[in-house]
């Protein structure tokens, strides 16, 4: 993130749609970065609800399908990539367990 690690719990379902994302830690700037940790904030309601697989993973300033938090790019951009490192671990496991 723009102040440190941001470290996210995410949760999935069997098809790997997003059911819920939960921020639990993260250092960034009051007012600012920190509302990624509020419920519904844009960058929870831009994943609840979809796959990853099916997105542009990126904020809509980089030509993504996320919404940013207003004034904090940099933060956003962090959270995207977590979640998307969240996605790809789940995704390398459950194609493990294929025949």
């Amino acid at each position: 993130g723009f102040s440190g690690v941001i470290r996210l719990m995410v949760g999935f379902a069997p098809d790997g749609q997003i059911l819920n994302i939960r921020v639990l830690e993260q250092a960034e700037t009051p007012g600012l970065g920190t509302k990624m940790v509020g419920a519904g904030n844009p960058l929870e309601k831009s994943f609840v609800g979809r796959n990853p697989a099916q997105m542009k993973l990126g904020v809509k300033k980089d030509g993504g399908d996320v919404d940013a938090l207003t004034a904090a790019t940099i933060s956003s951009r962090a959270y995207v990539d977590a979640v998307s490192r969240a996605y790809k671990a789940i995704a390398k496991r459950q194609a493990s367990k294929l025949p």
